[in-house]
């Protein structure tokens, strides 16, 4: 394990390049499509791809249910309270400080998940990380909190809280990297389908509208995102991973100012620095010493 955690880091925060760009991707699609019904489609195009791979290498492996019936669950539990809390959110009180407590609750939520469940330690320095990048997000947001709802902000940290279970779910899961991906937006699927039916959304015609393309690279993004988050996490612990992740926001904001020319205050410049130093502590730490690694 400690000879992989340096691959196992590296791939987190490639994993964070590739979710920084579903803003993007967001955005060019607009309000085509409804949350669930988007959720949906580009999770069953998501599963199709990565089955395709799977059949194509044979990496198929037994389902074991008896082994993961109860990690399974558990990700279509929390995949009911990722994206309608978190669109609901984003609408209600605008990106920034969604992403904000979004991101701070993923964090807090996997090292509080990865230590309940599966006995993962919570250190000193992964602490001392923690409060670094939560820090950092609070630079970055600090000119969006003004005059915002408290239900808003509730339902930002019920969607931060389900994507770290999902994420330490993903984690413990009995399967290799490709099939655990495959399992993560399988529930995807069933969770969006059914929560896009109990609201009554409709699906928008398919008439070669551009933003059927932008699903599709979408699709093909949330891919790579998603595996190279779950090999990743199954390196090092989610502790460690949550803080990894936290250079999605970074990224985030570089993409922002590349592709819709938004322009960042020294302020938020500072708040990026502080979650690339934060990010870098169990990185460069653990990793230069001998006697320890991610875990």
């Amino acid at each position: 394990m400690k000879a992989k955690a340096p691959l196992g880091a590296s791939l987190v925060v490639l994993s964070s390049v590739f979710y920084a760009s579903y803003g993007i991707w967001t955005k060019l699609t607009g309000d085509f499509f409804d949350g669930y019904t988007a959720s949906f489609l580009r999770s069953i195009l998501v599963v199709l791809i990565l089955a395709s791979i799977a059949g194509y290498y044979r990496n198929f492996e037994p389902l074991r249910l008896r082994q993961n019936w109860r990690y399974i669950c558990g990700m279509v539990i929390a995949s009911l309270f990722t994206w309608g809390p978190l669109y609901f959110a984003v609408l209600q009180a605008g990106v920034g400080i969604t992403l904000s407590v979004a991101y701070v609750s993923i964090v807090l939520g996997m090292f509080f998940f990865g230590w309940l469940f599966f006995g993962e330690r919570f250190t000193k320095g992964k602490v001392f990380s923690a409060v670094l990048g939560i820090i950092g997000l609070a630079l970055i947001f600090s000119p969006t909190v003004f005059g915002l709802g408290w239900i808003a902000l509730f339902a930002a940290l019920i969607s931060g809280f389900s994507s770290a279970a999902n994420i330490v779910f993903t984690k413990q899961i009995k399967y290799g990297s490709t099939q655990s991906t495959i399992i993560l937006w399988t529930a995807s699927v069933l969770a969006n389908g059914l929560m896009a039916f109990l609201f009554g959304k409709s699906f928008p015609t398919f008439e070669w509208q551009i933003q059927w393309f932008y699903l599709l690279i979408f699709a093909v993004t949330s891919v790579i995102a998603s595996w190279s988050l779950v090999r990743g996490v199954k390196l090092i612990d989610a502790g460690a991973a949550g803080i990894l992740g936290l250079l999605e926001i970074v990224f985030g904001v570089v993409f922002g100012v590349a592709f819709f020319q938004e322009r960042p205050t020294a302020v938020v410049i500072l708040g990026m620095v502080v979650i690339v130093i934060a990010a870098a502590i169990p990185y460069f730490r653990d990793f230069n010493a001998k006697h320890d690694s991610l875990n």
